[in-house]
Parts: structure tokens; C-alpha cells; sequence
């Protein structure tokens, strides 16, 4: 596979075409987020038919996608910074899609384990070509404002999921089994499957008609044989700044823990608390991510942007608040002792979890050459998922099952994993000031030299 040819020159896309690839990328990124999450409201009726408890479920929402995605990611990284990524993108989008709709055709633990497994092969293409398609698209003074246009699809598919989940629950739910042409006899659950997976294949098709930006290069990258960065490279220059990298990605990778908890845990804790229906406690859940997560990314992204220009550690700062601000809500919500403080507090929780995730990627591409961009995106992803999406969620079942032998305690159990991972977050960017400004420096440096 040839990539295209890179220039040296800053030939920035039109800003028409640059916005249309971020759109395209942000439709692409809520989808995955759909068929990621939509597992989160059918939790009951999985959990009935399959005969699993939370630390299970929680294995389904995490581990089970993250299995492939550490496998896979890095490679697929590696292959972003050197072919074409409109095509990596297209090819991915496909695959996670057919693989959600497989999901639907599962009976068991182990068969929609795999399917979900499957699920983050697919997705482990996405987001390393993403970053750097819209690096590429964009000066870096306006970068944190477009990746966080891009990352507001966490947030729109993770709400689309839930919302829609429930409107769907809401109407079969009275009928556990559905009869589809061909497959007969179908759970309504698997139906829900079928529903979000198959319309990806809609957005690949987009996502192929998408023109490849030119790559910007330093002189120094255009003059390496082959154009090829290799990973004695990447990881030399990795090792160079291994404290900023370190920080980022275990600051980063903290900070998503109370989000990825609430994703799974918020909806069935209203339903077992305070007797919501899973419909109910979807519309809810699923409205207050649309609303105040999409607001939180969207205002933290600007906030970066507009201190961007005055201060080079910016994304860290943003990161550092949020850290601090997510803790209170974190801590309110399982307290409340009605639906609507718990919503207010969920609502807050979900802002301030949001809030740092445009500055994240940004703090890579400041510190990273070009062509290192994906690859280094990609090991940043999958340690990120590791610790958010799996670890976080999956101490709340384990602690709710083990610890506290109590469906009803998984409010407490969330609040005290988020808590943790909050204050981890924390720490983690308080040291990560005086080295990211280094390495910045650095990187600045280099690219006056040439």
C-alpha cells in the first residue's frame, strides 16, 4: 500500500474540506461509540438470558473489546502513518459494524464475548488515523478545538446508544422474543444489534470518499530513506521524553475512569436505587450525555484553544481541572437521595468528565513528529482503554459482587473507583507540567532547526 506523497510546505486543506473530514470522522466516531455502548442499557435482559453476573457484564463492556484492540491497535497505527488512512478508516468501520450485528446472532457468554471482541478489532483502526488525518487538516493553534469536534462522538454515541437502546427496550420489551425474515426467532435484545450495527456500513462508504491530506512533514522526516519513521525511532524518541509520554497517557487514562464508570453502571444504578424502569433510566442517563458531556468537550476544547496561544501546557491544565472538578459529582451521586439531585450530580459528572478530551490527543500531536503520530496515538489508545474502559468499570462489577454481595451497593462501589481514578488523574498531571513543557520545547526546536 503507497501513501501519498508528504510535503514539507504548511498546504493546510481548505478549511471547507478540512471541517467536512472532521464531520465525516465525528459521524465515524459516533457510530462506534453506539455499537460500543449499546450494551450498557441491555444489561438486564443480557444478564437474565445468559445467566451473568456484573463482573461478567463488565468483562463484555471492557475487557472483551480492549482483548484485540491491545493487540491490534499499535499495528494498525504503524500502518496509519504510512498508507493511506481515508482507506484504513473506511475498511474499519465496515468490520466493526458487521461484528455488532453479530453480536445478534449470539446465545451464549463465550459467542457474544467473541463477537465483542471482534467489535474492537474493528474500532483499534479508527481513532490512531483519525488524529492524524486531522492533524493534518489544521495548525496546531486551532487543533484542540477540531479533536474535540471529533471526540464529541464519545458522547453523542454513547447517548445515542443509551437513548435509543431505551427506546427500543421500550417498545419490544413486552415481547422477549421477535420474528425477523430468515432468522426466525430472535430476543429483543439481540434485535437491538441488528439496529445500530448494520447502518455503519452506510458510514464506510462515506468515509471512503474522503480526500487524503497531505502529511507535514520536517525536512529531516522527508530526508529519512523511505519515508519510513521506524520504531527503533519512535521508540528512541518515546524514550526521549518517556516522562511527558508516561504522564500523559496515565493522567489521561485516570481521568477516564469516573466517565467510563457512569457509561456502564449510571443507568442500572437508577433502575436498582430508585426503581426507575430501563427505559426510563435510559432516556434519562442517555439525555444527560448528549447534553452536558457534548457541552463539557465542547467548552473545555475552546478553554484550550483560547490558552493555547498564551500558555504551551495548556492541555495539561485542562486536564489537571477536570481531574479536580469531576470529584465532587463523582462522590454527590450515589448520595442523593432523589432523581433529580442525582441527575444534577450525574449531569455535573459527566460535564467535567467530558471536559479534557479535545486537549488529550492535542497533547500528543504538540509533542510528536508527524509521521510517529499514529503509531504513538495507538499505543496511547490502547493503554487508555485498558485503564478507562476496562479496569474502571470492571473494579465496580468485581467490588459490587465481591465485596459488598449487593446489586444495589454498585453506586457506591462506582463512586469509590471514580474517586480513585480522579485523584490518580491528578497527581499524574501535577508532575507532568515541567516535563511536557520540555518536551514541547523540544519539539519546537526541532522544527526551527529545519
Amino acid at each position: 500500500m503507497t501513501p501519498p506523497a508528504p510535503v514539507a510546505t504548511e498546504d493546510w486543506p481548505r478549511p471547507a474540506s478540512a471541517w467536512w473530514t472532521v464531520g465525516v470522522l465525528l459521524v465515524a466516531y459516533t457510530f462506534s461509540y453506539v455499537d460500543r455502548s449499546i450494551l450498557t442499557i441491555l444489561v438486564e435482559p443480557i444478564q437474565a438470558d445468559l445467566h451473568i453476573n456484573d463482573t461478567q457484564l463488565s468483562l463484555l463492556h471492557g475487557f472483551a473489546f480492549v482483548i484485540f484492540y491491545v493487540t491490534l491497535g499499535v499495528p494498525l497505527g504503524y500502518l496509519a502513518d504510512r498508507a493511506r488512512r481515508t482507506r484504513l478508516v473506511a475498511g474499519s468501520i465496515a468490520l466493526w459494524s458487521l461484528m455488532t450485528a453479530a453480536c445478534g446472532l449470539t446465545s451464549t457468554f463465550g459467542q457474544l464475548f467473541g463477537a465483542r471482541i471482534g467489535v474492537g478489532i474493528g474500532e483499534a483502526g479508527l481513532s490512531p488515523a483519525a488524529y492524524s488525518l486531522i492533524a493534518d487538516c489544521f495548525p496546531p493553534q486551532r487543533r484542540s478545538m477540531a479533536l474535540g469536534l471529533y471526540a464529541v462522538g464519545i458522547y453523542l454515541g454513547s447517548g445515542l446508544a443509551i437513548l435509543g437502546g431505551g427506546l427500543v427496550i421500550g417498545l419490544v420489551g413486552a415481547q422477549p422474543m421477535v420474528h425477523l425474515p430468515l432468522l426466525g426467532a430472535v430476543r429483543s435484545w439481540q434485535l437491538v444489534f441488528f439496529i445500530v450495527g448494520l447502518p455503519g456500513l452506510l458510514v464506510a462508504a462515506l468515509a471512503a470518499s474522503l480526500r487524503e491530506p497531505s502529511r507535514k512533514l520536517q525536512r529531516s522526516e522527508l530526508a529519512h530513506e523511505g519515508l519510513r519513521a521506524e520504531w527503533a525511532k519512535i521508540w528512541s524518541h518515546i524514550g526521549a521524553h518517556g516522562r511527558a509520554y508516561g504522564l500523559i497517557t496515565l493522567g489521561f487514562a485516570f481521568l477516564g475512569v469516573p466517565f467510563n464508570v457512569a457509561v456502564l453502571w449510571a443507568r442500572p444504578y437508577l433502575s436498582r436505587h430508585f426503581g426507575m424502569t430501563p427505559s426510563h433510566g435510559a432516556y434519562l442517563v442517555g439525555a444527560l450525555m448528549l447534553v452536558c458531556a457534548t457541552a463539557g468537550i465542547v467548552v473545555g476544547s475552546l478553554v484550550c484553544d483560547r490558552l493555547q496561544a498564551r500558555r504551551p501546557d495548556a492541555t495539561v491544565r485542562i486536564g489537571l481541572v477536570a481531574a479536580f472538578l469531576v470529584l465532587p459529582p463523582v462522590v454527590l451521586f450515589p448520595l442523593a437521595p432523589t432523581v433529580p439531585l442525582a441527575a444534577a450530580a450525574l449531569g455535573a459528572l459527566l460535564f467535567f468528565g467530558a471536559f479534557a478530551y479535545g486537549a488529550a490527543p492535542a497533547s500528543l500531536q504538540l509533542i510528536t513528529p508527524n509521521r510517529m503520530r499514529a503509531s504513538v496515538s495507538a499505543l496511547y489508545l490502547v493503554l487508555v482503554n485498558l485503564v478507562g474502559l476496562t479496569a474502571g468499570p470492571l473494579i465496580t462489577g468485581a467490588l459490587t459482587d465481591y465485596v459488598f454481595h449487593d446489586k444495589g451497593a454498585v453506586g457506591t462501589s462506582a463512586a469509590i473507583v471514580g474517586v480513585g481514578g480522579a485523584l490518580v488523574a491528578a497527581l499524574a498531571f501535577a508532575l507532568l507540567l515541567k516535563p511536557f513543557a520540555r518536551a514541547v520545547q523540544a519539539q519546537a526546536d526541532a522544527l526551527a532547526a529545519n
